[in-house]
């Protein structure tokens, strides 16, 4: 699923911003996606709970602004953004300033020590984050290769920092994945060291960038990482019916928790498919999983993940031939001239393809042709 050739840098497009209003317009976005990661990790956001929704909100607005007049189609812009959003990332994990989001950088490493038991026993850890000491107790609830894919020695905020990177550079095809995935707030996930990066790139390298047995390499690495890549890989060969290849991912899944099933069949269960890290599970327990989904920060990383990567190609796949019916109607329904003149108007008539098209498919069940 590659996102198509990389963009040529343009000039500004017919009635958009141009000369001093167009770097205006950069600057505006670039303040809107890192002056909402800032707010919301110094400000009072960051306790309300609804942190996460407020970093995504800040991410798509920055977004809004940039995509109707074309700045991600704008090398030089890309590179301020993804500038910005890597000297964020440094600053972070050097200084210890916005950071100590989680505890993941040293946990994720540590939980091998458990290892062959991996859900059987609960890993007890203290360590000390930019001079504070802290302690972690909790069960393993990721897929093996996480903890095992590691840097000996070295500070895991930095693999995820180079995870993140080398995703964004992966994506550098597709200016709007660039936008969405190399803003600043993912980049202070990854500085935080949350243990997605790693899960995003290999997805990506299966999915994007390689192809043949390396892209399936690739997506096994991935189905062995977290289980939120699973669910993603199994929908997208589901969306592209491919049906052997989604249960195909399905048993490499259940191969890799099969050996440690032998273990702590019940650790295996509780832990990896409840998702429940207390060292007493019920699925009542496990139902923390999705109650506490708008504190977890990373989740809304995810969320962002599939935008880029996933909508980014589904978009492209609306601007294609097979739906050239659809942009017809849509010309009747509003002004021709206006739809086929580049600009914002364009682009968002773009998301009501899917729903002409819909409405084509509900008349016809209901009239159908003799």
């Amino acid at each position: 699923m590659d996102p198509g050739p990389s963009p040529p840098e343009q000039a500004p497009r017919a009635g958009g911003p141009s000369g001093v209003v167009r770097p205006l317009v950069a600057l505006a976005v670039v303040a809107i996606g890192l002056g909402t990661t800032l707010y919301g990790v110094l400000g009072p956001v960051l306790e309300s709970g609804l942190a996460g929704v407020f970093f995504l909100f800040g991410v798509i607005a920055a977004f809004l602004v940039a995509y109707p007049v074309g700045l991600h189609r704008d090398r030089r812009f890309l590179a301020l953004w993804v500038g910005v959003s890597v000297a964020l990332a440094v600053v972070s994990v050097l200084t210890g300033r916005l950071n100590g989001l989680t505890g993941e950088p040293y946990a994720t490493p540590a939980f091998v020590r458990l290892l062959p038991n991996l859900y059987g026993q609960t890993l007890h850890l203290a360590y000390t984050q930019y001079g504070t000491p802290l302690t972690i107790s909790s069960a393993y609830v990721y897929l093996p290769l996480l903890t095992v894919l590691q840097v000996p020695g070295l500070d895991y905020r930095w693999v995820a920092v180079g995870a993140w990177a080398a995703t964004v550079y992966l994506l550098r095809r597709s200016g709007a994945a660039v936008v969405l995935l190399g803003s600043p707030f993912v980049a202070l996930i990854a500085a935080n060291g949350f243990n997605d990066l790693v899960p995003f790139l290999a997805l990506t390298l299966s999915v994007v960038t390689l192809a043949g047995p390396r892209a399936r390499a690739a997506e096994v690495v991935a189905l062995g990482l977290k289980q939120f890549a699973n669910v993603l890989l199994v929908a997208f060969h589901l969306w592209h019916r491919r049906w052997g290849r989604a249960l195909l991912a399905v048993g490499v899944s259940a191969l890799f928790l099969l050996p440690f099933a032998f273990f702590s069949p019940s650790g295996v269960v509780c832990h990896a498919i409840l998702l429940d890290p207390s060292s007493g599970c019920s699925l009542a327990g496990s139902g923390s999983f999705v109650s506490g989904g708008l504190g977890h920060l990373n989740y809304f990383a995810w969320v962002l993940y599939v935008l880029a990567v996933f909508g980014t190609a589904y978009v492209a796949e609306l601007r294609g031939p097979g739906y050239a019916r659809e942009r017809a109607e849509l010309a009747h329904w509003g002004s021709a001239r206006r739809l086929a003149a580049p600009g914002p108007f364009r682009e968002w008539m773009v998301p009501l393809l899917p729903f002409v098209r819909l409405r084509h498919r509900l008349a016809f069940r209901a009239h159908p042709a003799p």
